[in-house]
This record gives C-alpha cells, sequence and structure tokens, in this order.
C-alpha cells in the first residue's frame, strides 16, 4: 500500500470516529432488585449521557414494558450534573412489577437524538427479572379475618351533622312561629264588613276618597272606573243583599226587577255599569266630563236607594 493512500484511510478513520452517531451517546439501565417476589415493585433506571449537540426525544412510555412486566408509575426525568461540560445527563426511573412467576427480559429500548442534519439512535441495556411465587409454609397456622375494628367518632365527623341539626331546627321553629303569627293576626275588617256602619254612609266614604286619589286625571281611567263600579257593586250587595261582586252588570241589573226602586234609579245604575264595562272590555277611553258624571250619578244612586229614617223606624 503506498503511503498517499495510507494517510487517506487514516484520516477517514478519524473522521469517522469524530461523527456524533459513535459512541457519542451512552445509555446505561439497571433493574433493582433484580429478584422479586409476584407483584413487588422494581426500579427501572435509565442513565443517558449524550453531546450537548444532540437533542434528545424520550421513548413513550406505555402501561407495559414487556406483555409479563406493567408500569406502575412513570415517574420523571431527572437532570443531572454531566461529567463534562459539553455534554448531558438525563436519568429518567420507572417503577414496574410482575406477575407472572419466571425469568421475564427486558428488550434494549430505543432511544433517539436530534442533530442538526441526521437522526441517531442508541439502545439501552438488555435486563433479566426474576419473579417468584408467594411460598407459603405448610407448618403455618391459619387464622381467621380479623373483624372490621371500629374506629371512635371524632369531633370533626360529628360537628357537620351538629350544625346541620341546629340549622334545621331553626328553620322549623321560624317556620312554626311565622304559621302562628299568621293565623293570629286577623285581617282588619273593611268598612263594608261592620255592620254597625250603614250601607250608604260606607258607599259614601269610599266614592269620597276615590274622588280625592284622582285616579283618572292621572291616567288610570280604567282603576277609576273599577273601583267606582266595585264601590256600587258592595253598596248593593249589603243594602239589598244581592251577591253583586260575583255578577255581570246584566246580572245585577236583572236582579233590580225584583226590587222596589225607582226607574231613574236604574237608568243611574245602568249608565255607571255600562260606561264601566266599556273601559274595562272595549278599551274605551271616555273624556273629562263622562269620568265625572259617572261619579256623580255613583252620589246620585246612593242617595236615591239609601235606606230613610223613616223606613228604619217604620221597620222597627
Amino acid at each position: 500500500m503506498k503511503i498517499p493512500e495510507f494517510r487517506y484511510i487514516l484520516l477517514l478513520l478519524v473522521l469517522f470516529l469524530l461523527h456524533p452517531s459513535v459512541k457519542a451517546q451512552q445509555i446505561t439501565s439497571s433493574i433493582e432488585p433484580q429478584k422479586i417476589f409476584m407483584g413487588e415493585p422494581v426500579q427501572l433506571v435509565f442513565d443517558i449521557k449524550y453531546p450537548d449537540s444532540l437533542k434528545l426525544e424520550m421513548p413513550v412510555f406505555n402501561e407495559q414494558i414487556s406483555p409479563v412486566i406493567e408500569i406502575l408509575n412513570h415517574g420523571q426525568t431527572d437532570s443531572l450534573e454531566a461529567a463534562e461540560q459539553s455534554q448531558k445527563h438525563f436519568r429518567r426511573s420507572l417503577t414496574v412489577t410482575s406477575w407472572e412467576e419466571g425469568f421475564h427480559p427486558i428488550e434494549p429500548i430505543i432511544f433517539r437524538f436530534l442533530s442538526a442534519t441526521d437522526t441517531l439512535e442508541a439502545e439501552s441495556e438488555p435486563l433479566l427479572l426474576e419473579v417468584d411465587e408467594f411460598l407459603i409454609d405448610e407448618y403455618t397456622e391459619l387464622k381467621d379475618i380479623k373483624t372490621i375494628i371500629s374506629a371512635p367518632v371524632t369531633f370533626r365527623e360529628v360537628l357537620p351533622w351538629a350544625l346541620g341539626s341546629i340549622a334545621l331546627a331553626l328553620v322549623i321553629t321560624a317556620l312554626l312561629l311565622y304559621l302562628r303569627r299568621r293565623k293570629t293576626v286577623e285581617k282588619p275588617a273593611t268598612i263594608w264588613e261592620k255592620p254597625d256602619i250603614p250601607a250608604h254612609i260606607a258607599a259614601i266614604s269610599s266614592l269620597e276618597k276615590l274622588k280625592a286619589r284622582k285616579l283618572w286625571q292621572q291616567g288610570k281611567i280604567k282603576e277609576y272606573h273599577s273601583e267606582l263600579t266595585d264601590i256600587l257593586r258592595h253598596y248593593i250587595e249589603k243594602r239589598f243583599n244581592i251577591n253583586a261582586m260575583e255578577m255581570t252588570s246584566s246580572e245585577v241589573m236583572e236582579s233590580f226587577r225584583s226590587e222596589q226602586i225607582s226607574k231613574e234609579s236604574e237608568e243611574i245604575l245602568s249608565e255607571c255599569l255600562q260606561l264601566a264595562d266599556l273601559v274595562k272590555f272595549a278599551k274605551h277611553a271616555p273624556g273629562g266630563q263622562e269620568n265625572e258624571k259617572s261619579l256623580e250619578s255613583a252620589f246620585e244612586f246612593v242617595n236615591l236607594t239609601r235606606v230613610r229614617e223613616e223606613e228604619t223606624k217604620n221597620s222597627d
């Protein structure tokens, strides 16, 4: 071999050894302990060392390392201090176990490293986990399962129930007091329910109050006529013993056929009721004179039909 060719081969060898993929990444793995009983936890550790010019792509660990070795805890990746400044050192710990007896190999795990121009791979070392079955001494005395031990009740456990019971008792007490007070407080009797007040006095007093409120002057025409006819119906009910509050206007007028009142009184009452019905049901908007006249007609009807002193004396 000629000298120039030997130098050329030596140069290629040096370049090859300097390439990052050649012994640049070091993956060591260990398992502790290596022998366990079924179901006991084992620490599976990977130490990864590589140049800082590369980027580590950590493998994805699922629920199992192998068909018979499962992962209990995926742990975390820790960064450790590297031996050289140009290197990085990471450690990944997994907690694994197995429920099958025997020798179970752990195949090498592939770790990938990304460089600017290439993707490099490195494998961890293969490992072996030995799993023994549980051994029960045939001379061991078997004991019954212990009964459930009742733990003492603490104050913290009782406190929510006690506070809830107190709150419920307070609510029930307040409700009973409210219902009792509601029963004892009677609604005061209205002027129409007082037997010592004559019907015409109650009607005139109510009409005066309605007049003073000036409802129709405030644009409350429907409310004005409703209250006006309610006063007349209360008066008719107390004066003539007719259930006018539950009757329509036509039924009220029909009931007066059996009562001895003047034709003039009937016409006045009919005009008041008809105008109120137009306002309430036909959205009629009477003028100021009609509103005033309706109130005056109500006063007139009461005065024309009230019980006179002479009638009271004659009845006595």
